[in-house]
């Protein structure tokens, strides 16, 4: 069998490129927080860490926050490129069905335990098992063994070639565990990882506090620690920024975005990945019925819902946000965005009541978005009944698919494929909140996955078509990632699927 051998980079590159503007200008030095330049650097958010266990979190505070504790087998760039993480370099077979990942020598988990294959091994099958309701659990389903040959090598091998396995393997969702973690079942209650920060301490709906990790493989973090504080408020947090109580801050309205000036307050942003959507629950009546599915994804205006939840600044989206495909956002709907009268005719006449689904404090725009789209619907006799919670409360219901309609921030993928197979492949970890079980799609999906690009981009525009087509959610819009912080603060930045691992990185001037 000949091997391939993949010899990349050994700079550990961050996920995604941000631009950073400088909103205003201020002495060198004014910009820092009262947290002083020895302490923490104080990041504030409204989402908060409420699960510890990456295979199976899902809401962005939580993601955002375990990357930094964990770490994985591979990495992506700043040109979303495959670059080394706990792997320093990996072969793949000529028929495409073996990957051989060889390891970083030296690595420790917090607690002192070394790495070895053995943990990649533990963690996978512990992904791949069901009873462990990993939400990355679709992404392994070509799978079919691993095996650590020796310490320093783990051996993945596939039913079939795979295009977006290293692509999986860079998710929070697959991060390396200790296999005594594992054995003695304290995933989730304890964040034992070898990344670069160390979960030192935690108060629910309050703060988040990390320290550095001295002996992480890929340096030494610049900064003693992050403490991530909830602030409820993004306004809230606009003030804390101007009053230097917050290094920096992490917002998602625009209209607060907006407002970043003075004060020696500059800000990161890059265009996300996420996407905003209505996702309808297709096996509860009457949505089990294509044309109401049909008839409230044209009834629709999404730029109104730009402008009206997110002030204009967002680009309306399809299922498909990975900009390597450029795909309308349309079609496959039977008739145009905002046709009232062809959405009153699939609709049959007849008016209906449902009950949406909103987060609180989660994503500034959400309450915003299911006011316009009350409004919207009804003027085709669809009465939507707005059911406010607050974070854990909607995950909880979300998991189980315990609603009507529910507005949600999914966060997207340069893979078309991890992006959908996990809601709608055979056996989808996530098939339950997904809402619709589609033969059509899932049979669209497995050639979204091959090698080949060009298969692969017309089995994806496919695929496109076909979930307008059948309309299992409405897709609205994409926006901006941002990231405000003081001047004195240096590579500090956030990617297009809301990372800020560049906090690995990041000094206080």
């Amino acid at each position: 069998m000949r091997i391939h051998r993949h010899r990349l980079l050994r700079a550990f590159a961050l996920a995604g490129a941000v631009t950073a503007t400088v909103a205003a200008c201020s002495p060198a030095g004014s910009g820092d927080s009262k947290s002083g330049s020895k302490g923490p650097l104080v990041v504030a958010r409204t989402v908060d860490l409420d699960q510890l266990d990456p295979a199976v979190a899902t809401a962005f505070g939580s993601v955002q926050t375990l990357q930094l504790v964990f770490d994985t087998l591979v990495h992506t760039d700043a040109n979303g490129q495959i670059v080394p993480g706990l792997a320093k370099t990996w072969d793949t077979s000529k028929d495409g069905r073996t990957l051989t990942f060889h390891l970083q020598q030296g690595v420790k988990f917090h607690n002192g335990d070394p790495l070895t294959a053995d943990a990649v091994v533990a963690t996978l099958d512990r992904i791949r098992d069901e009873a462990t309701a990993s939400v990355v659990r679709s992404n392994l389903l070509g799978v079919t063994s691993i095996t650590a040959p020796d310490p320093a090598t783990a051996v993945i091998k596939l039913s079939k070639p795979d295009g977006s396995l290293l692509n999986s393997l860079t998710l929070t969702g697959t991060a390396i565990l200790d296999p005594a973690d594992i054995k003695a079942g304290r995933i989730a209650k304890s964040a034992n990882g070898t990344g670069p920060f160390k979960l030192a301490s935690r108060t629910q709906g309050q703060k988040t506090d990390l320290t550095a990790n001295p002996g992480y493989f890929g340096g030494t973090p610049k900064i003693s620690g992050v403490e991530f504080r909830v602030i409820p408020d993004e306004n809230s947090i606009l003030a804390g920024l101007r009053a230097h109580s917050f290094d920096a801050g992490v917002l998602t309205d625009p209209n607060v975005v907006s407002q970043v000036h003075g004060n020696g307050l500059k800000v990161a942003s890059t265009p996300s990945l996420a996407y905003h959507t209505l996702m309808l629950n297709g096996r509860r009546k009457p949505l089990d019925q294509l044309p109401v599915r049909q008839a409230i994804a044209c009834a629709i205006d999404r730029k109104q819902v730009i402008d009206t939840a997110a002030a204009g600044q967002g680009t309306v989206t399809g299922p498909i946000t990975s900009p390597g495909y450029k795909l309308s956002a349309t079609d496959g709907l039977p008739c145009a965005p905002a046709d009232i009268a062809a959405a009153k005719k699939l609709l049959g006449g007849s008016g209906i009541s449902l009950k949406m689904l909103v987060m609180s404090g989660g994503y500034a725009s959400a309450v915003n978005e299911a006011q316009n789209l009350q409004a919207q619907l009804s003027k085709i006799g669809v009465k939507l009944t707005i059911d406010q919670q607050p974070t854990n409360v909607y995950v909880k219901r979300w998991s189980k698919a315990d609603y009507d309609v529910t507005l949600a921030l999914n966060g997207g993928n340069s893979s078309p494929y991890l992006m959908y197979a996990r809601y709608f492949a055979a056996g989808a970890s996530l098939a339950k909140p997904g809402g619709l079980d589609s033969p059509e799609i899932a049979k669209l999906l497995g050639p979204a996955n091959v090698t080949d690009t060009a298969q692969r981009t017309t089995a994806v525009t496919a695929l496109q078509h076909a979930m307008l087509q059948q309309s299992p959610w409405v897709w609205l819009y994409t926006d901006n990632n941002v990231v405000a912080m003081q001047s004195g603060v240096k590579g500090l930045g956030i990617t297009a699927d809301n990372s800020l691992r560049s906090l690995e990185t990041a000094v206080r001037g």
